[in-house]
């Protein structure tokens, strides 16, 4: 699919699918001590993923993780994650950390956050809720994720690189606002 085609999800869209994420982790019987949520795109899903566990009354430890490797449609350098030495210690070994993120294209950022947990002796898994397969160029994949595309997706929060004619495909009220 070429770079200009590109699929809008709503903010409902996204609550109820990171709610499905959160539902298939805890099926699958892994029980995720710290929840590592990869800032930006990943912080609505973690809380939602997070809300859910606390919800059924398993509470977790959380930790946002500034992270950054996008510029536009176009990944322009490798990622780079920021960690204080107070948040590396919470990476002991035998730690079970699920890393949580909106999608999953090169699989870099998601690789790079895996090695840093793995390395202090932790477990780590990542789970999204996009994963872009032909883009996957580490040989990796999410351990959870509940769709595989190849299509541009456009979350609810985004409006970085669309002109008004896409802010209003997205959202009228939105453009309203930003042009009126």
């Amino acid at each position: 699919m070429e770079p200009s085609a590109k699929r809008y999800i709503s903010g409902d869209e996204m609550l109820l699918d990171s709610f499905r994420l959160a539902r298939l982790i805890l099926d699958s019987g892994w029980d995720p001590e710290l929840l590592v949520v990869l800032w930006r795109g990943g912080a609505p899903v973690g809380l939602a993923v997070h809300e859910f566990f606390v919800y059924r009354g398993m509470r977790k430890a959380h930790l946002p993780v500034k992270c950054s490797s996008y510029a536009g449609l176009q990944q322009t350098q490798l990622p780079r994650i920021s960690l204080s030495p107070e948040q590396l210690e919470l990476f002991r070994p035998g730690r079970r950390v699920l890393i949580i993120d909106d999608i999953f294209d090169t699989g870099l950022t998601a690789k790079h956050m895996r090695g840093i947990v793995t390395a202090r002796g932790a477990e780590a898994r990542v789970a999204t809720l996009f994963w872009k397969k032909s883009r996957t160029i580490t040989g990796e994949r999410p351990d959870y994720y509940l769709h595989a595309t190849d299509e541009w997706i456009v979350f609810p929060h985004e409006l970085d690189g669309l002109t008004r004619e896409e802010v209003h495909r997205k959202h009228p009220g939105i453009e309203k606002l930003l042009y009126d």
